[in-house]
């Protein structure tokens, strides 16, 4: 087993960091261009790969944890990190699922109403529910920080529930989606390398108040530019 936990870390570094450099190259190029089109097409391939891995990697790890005969109080810390890579997993996914789906529907925003993508908009909102339960159960020396994230699956899940049932969209409402959804997804991305990657890459040492950043920052940036973004494009096309 100690080869495929390998392969799965090699699968999620290789295809993390490919997908770290294809997600920028779709924001700075020409929207609806064929290079924005292919580097986002590489992008959503690489984001499946790495939240396949990041689930069954975690899977595994909790799996073996509990097997082992341990129990969350020995390693509250340890615990916590993997239940929150599970969620950053599932909501992710969901994200970048959306981004898509949303792209190849644009023509007809009410095929979007089906069976799947509700139970996925549900889904989320279990993952943040779940999230939020974990912290109070457990109370993670974390805690904050998973608070702090826990809305996102609940504001993924009924911002998708309220496009795929709505009736009013706009011409260009796939478009807000889209950016809405693909950038969700690279904040995401940004977290888990921040939370994960750079700790290993770089041994920042940050202790205190200052241990949240890594955490943080990425919302804290990509949050606000989204919503800036979303809104310069309904200036541009006269929406606002």
């Amino acid at each position: 087993m100690e080869l495929f936990e390998t392969v799965l870390v090699y699968l999620h570094v290789t295809f993390g960091f490919a997908g770290l450099a294809a997600f920028w190259i779709p924001v700075l190029t020409r929207k609806g261009g064929r290079t924005h089109r292919r580097f986002g097409r590489i992008y959503v391939y690489c984001a499946y790969v790495v939240l396949a891995s990041a689930a069954a990697s975690v899977t595994y790890r909790l799996i073996g944890f509990f097997a082992e005969g341990n129990a969350i109080a020995d390693n509250p810390t340890g615990v916590s990190f993997l239940v929150f890579l599970g969620y950053l997993s599932i909501v992710t996914f969901i994200t970048v699922r959306h981004g898509d789906a949303v792209l190849n529907s644009k023509q007809d925003p009410q095929s979007m109403n089906t069976a799947v993508n509700k139970a996925l908009a549900g889904v989320a909102i279990a993952a943040s529910s779940g999230l939020i339960l974990f912290t109070l159960v457990v109370n993670p020396p974390t805690r904050i920080v998973l608070f702090a994230l826990s809305p996102i699956g609940i504001l993924l899940g009924t911002g998708i529930l309220k496009y795929v049932t709505g009736t009013n969209h706009s011409p260009r409402a796939w478009l807000y989606e889209h950016l809405g959804s693909m950038l969700g997804g690279g904040i995401a991305f940004h977290t888990a390398f921040a939370v994960f990657g750079s700790a290993r890459l770089f041994d920042l040492g940050l202790s205190g108040w200052m241990a949240v950043i890594p955490w943080a920052l990425p919302a804290a940036i990509g949050i606000p530019a989204s919503a800036l973004w979303t809104r310069h494009y309904q200036k541009k096309f006269g929406e606002v």
